[in-house]
């Protein structure tokens, strides 16, 4: 168990770091097929709560490893956010918009969003227990590109709505201004504080859009122990 934590802990804290870092979706695609590759011998390569939770309602891990797994993909985002905070500095843009979004209600066009999350997190996780966890599919070899794949389509089909479909990632970019401010040496500064706002202000939202992405995730797992009764 503690190589599949240790390899869950690389994989999500690499794909939460591209995420916040990389200006291509392209590079987050061919990075998380790699990690796939790289993981999936030993751990399955999850890197997403959502996936975890998939996994678990479909029959292939227990609920101690899905506590597990969930509770090493939040460190690892946790740790990937302290990296990106002092990579890449404090953008004063973001403060900027956090002040002119501290006016607005938390859930503005959220209804649009958790659309998005549900219908990509569903395709995400059901595309991921088709050709890693099918009888249909066993032995593949093409998974890891399907699932990176699957991530760019969904980046590029929704990308006006920027969806995570993993909530790791979610808590790792909502926390980045935080984190930018704090290495950047602002600790206690009008930026800090109006970061430290933001955040508690749109809080709800983060858990409300975690939500969404677990509910996108038990429906693909209902879905695909639907149509494959006998698959368990």
């Amino acid at each position: 168990m503690r190589n599949k934590l240790l390899l869950e802990a690389v994989g999500t804290f690499f794909l939460c770091l591209a995420a916040m870092v990389a200006t291509n979706p392209l590079s987050v695609a061919a990075l998380l097929c790699a990690l796939i590759y790289m993981g999936a011998p030993i751990s399955l390569a999850h890197y997403n709560p959502a996936i975890s939770l998939a996994f678990r309602l479909r029959g292939r891990a227990s609920s101690k490893a899905l506590w597990s797994y969930v509770g090493v993909q939040f460190g690892a985002a946790l740790l990937a956010v302290a990296v990106a905070g002092f990579l890449l500095g404090h953008d004063s843009d973001h403060t900027k918009g956090a002040v002119d979004a501290l006016a607005e209600s938390a859930f503005a066009d959220f209804g649009v969003v958790a659309v998005v999350e549900l219908l990509a997190t569903f395709v995400l996780a059901f595309v991921i227990l088709m050709v890693g966890t099918s009888r249909l599919t066993a032995g593949n070899s093409y998974f890891g590109l399907a699932i990176a794949a699957v991530v760019l389509g969904l980046s590029g089909t929704f990308g006006e709505f920027n969806p995570t479909m993993n909530p790791a990632v979610s808590l790792a970019t909502s926390l980045l201004g935080v984190s930018s401010a704090l290495f950047d040496g602002l600790f206690g500064s009008k930026a800090f504080a109006t970061e430290m706002f933001f955040l508690a202000k749109i809080s709800p939202r983060l858990l409300a859009e975690i939500a969404v992405q677990l509910a996108g995730a038990a429906l693909a797992a209902w879905f695909f122990r639907t149509l494959f009764p006998e698959d368990r």
